[in-house]
């Protein structure tokens, strides 16, 4: 379905709360939704008697989410089917191949150790996927306002920055920009710190960051888009949990992943990868580069 929102859906709770996310959405952008089930084939060696057992629950299964989203949504337009494959695989496949212009899949958050077992298929979808993914924590309702992202100077960043502003502007919000710099290694506080040194990397982080700001918002001028506020934070942090405690209340937290191919297209960098693990609000993945 082109440009429409396709869905993860395994009937869980946190892919409840994806579903949920995805409506909210698609209400507010006016796309059709797209709800997959993937009957996961791939643990079994005996496949051929596993896949229309498999089959018979996701129809089940997506009975349940299309009741659901009728009931939370009547006025969008929600398809379901099933398909059988490895669900990293065939969630990215599918999301290409019909066009849609967003993935979404859920992530589960209670503790630890199930965060990084049941994430393993969402920060995989964020890596291999050719297109934007929404990973949506099963978080507690709360009020949720602002779109954060990170920016580095570098041109990957400057394009996640416009991403982000994007959604600011389409869903009224304001816009967070986090830029993390850190000392060198022998200046850390325990050898002590050299305070012009501290001053002049604070300074150029600043300097960075206000240039890629003033770029876009010159660029949204010219083109006669409609102004966002943003607003910067410079921290002294690593990027991974500068990010995770500027994003705790937002609505939406902007990442990048650099396309790849071979197995590592499965991997997402460090600092979007320990974002998406701890994730403190809904992401957008997007990804920026192509990279061999």
């Amino acid at each position: 379905m082109s440009g429409s929102i396709l869905v993860g859906f395994d009937g869980s709770p946190s892919a409840t709360v994806a579903l949920d996310w995805a409506l909210r959405r698609a209400e507010a952008t006016g796309r059709d939704v797209d709800v997959l089930f993937v009957a996961d084939t791939s643990w079994d060696s005996d496949a051929f008697t596993a896949t229309p057992l498999l089959q018979k629950q996701g129809e089940v299964v997506l009975s349940s989410a299309a009741f659901h989203a009728d009931s939370k949504a009547p006025h969008v337009t929600v398809s379901s089917r099933v398909a059988v494959g490895n669900p990293v695989t065939v969630l990215c496949e599918q999301a290409e191949s019909t066009g849609a212009e967003l993935l979404v899949v859920g992530s589960y958050r209670k503790d630890l150790y199930e965060r990084l077992t049941t994430s393993a298929v969402s920060v995989r979808v964020a890596a291999a996927s050719k297109v934007p993914v929404a990973v949506v924590p099963d978080l507690a309702p709360a009020h949720r306002s602002g779109v954060v992202v990170g920016v580095d100077g570098s041109e990957a960043s400057a394009m996640l920055l416009e991403a982000a502003v994007a959604e600011a502007a389409r869903l009224g919000e304001k816009v967070t920009v986090v830029s993390a710099w850190t000392l060198p290694p022998l200046t850390q506080p325990e050898f002590g710190v050299d305070s012009e040194l501290y001053d002049a990397l604070e300074e150029r982080t600043q300097a960075s960051v206000a240039a890629t700001v003033a770029a876009l918002e010159e660029s949204r001028r010219a083109a006669g888009a409609d102004p966002v506020t943003i607003e910067t934070s410079v921290v002294l942090d690593a990027p991974a949990p500068a990010l995770i405690t500027a994003a705790k209340d937002a609505a939406l937290l902007v990442v990048g992943t650099h396309g790849r191919r071979g197995l590592s297209r499965f991997l997402l960098g460090s600092v979007s990868h320990d974002v998406l693990i701890h994730a403190p609000s809904p992401l957008l993945v997007l990804r920026v580069a192509d990279k061999g």
